[in-house]
């Protein structure tokens, strides 16, 4: 039986979308995926010492359009590029305590190292709490990491010392292999400040 014209022309219409939508499919870049990594630890580096200060990391907050999945670049001092294609393997706020806590038992150097919530009856001599303002690309240019930060005491509420820190790194190429890369040297910058700070303490 033959179909009408209009029907016909419909069901081409249709296949030929259907076709382009897969052709589309195949043709769109492959998602790749990203982490920050930790400085490596120290052979023989292994269970706790005593005397080792322990060391509580957390709260650390993002602002909402960071704490997100794609990998954020500055195009203008108002405008963001959200990568569709380039992210996170995880969560960034997640991955970035931890990189803190690593980094910080093997600067310090000590094993106890806690992330935030502890258990009310763990034990802590010193809490890092930070608020991380700004972690980017601008396009083109430097990775930036800015950050307001505060050192507590073990119980959490008297404040040894507030600052406010920023941190710069050129990329070695306009990538996003580059662009992390970048990013996790400030991170470990910022890292290596708070650990000198709480050896100024000790």
């Amino acid at each position: 039986m033959r179909l009408p014209s209009y029907l016909a022309l419909a069901s081409l219409l249709g296949l030929a979308l259907g076709l382009s939508s897969l052709l589309g499919c195949a043709s769109s870049e492959p998602a790749r995926f990203y982490v920050l990594n930790a400085l490596p630890n120290p052979a023989g580096a292994t269970g706790e010492t005593p005397g080792e200060s322990a060391i509580g990391i957390g709260p650390i907050t993002l602002p909402e359009h960071l704490d997100r999945t794609q990998i954020v670049t500055r195009t203008s001092s108002n405008e963001m590029n959200l990568s569709e294609f380039h992210k996170w393997a995880g969560s960034l706020r997640d991955n970035i305590t931890q990189v803190l806590a690593e980094n910080l038992s093997v600067l310090i150097p000590t094993q106890q190292v806690r992330i935030y919530p502890w258990k009310r009856a763990t034990h802590v001599d010193y809490q890092v709490t930070v608020e991380i303002t700004r972690f980017d690309r601008q396009e083109g240019g430097d990775s930036v990491l800015n950050a307001r930060w505060s050192l507590l005491a073990g119980d959490g509420k008297t404040e040894l010392l507030t600052r406010s820190s920023s941190f710069r790194s050129h990329p070695a190429g306009e990538d996003y292999p580059a662009t992390v890369t970048a990013m996790n040297e400030t991170l470990e910058a910022f890292s290596r400040e708070i650990a000198g700070a709480i050896k100024s303490l000790r």
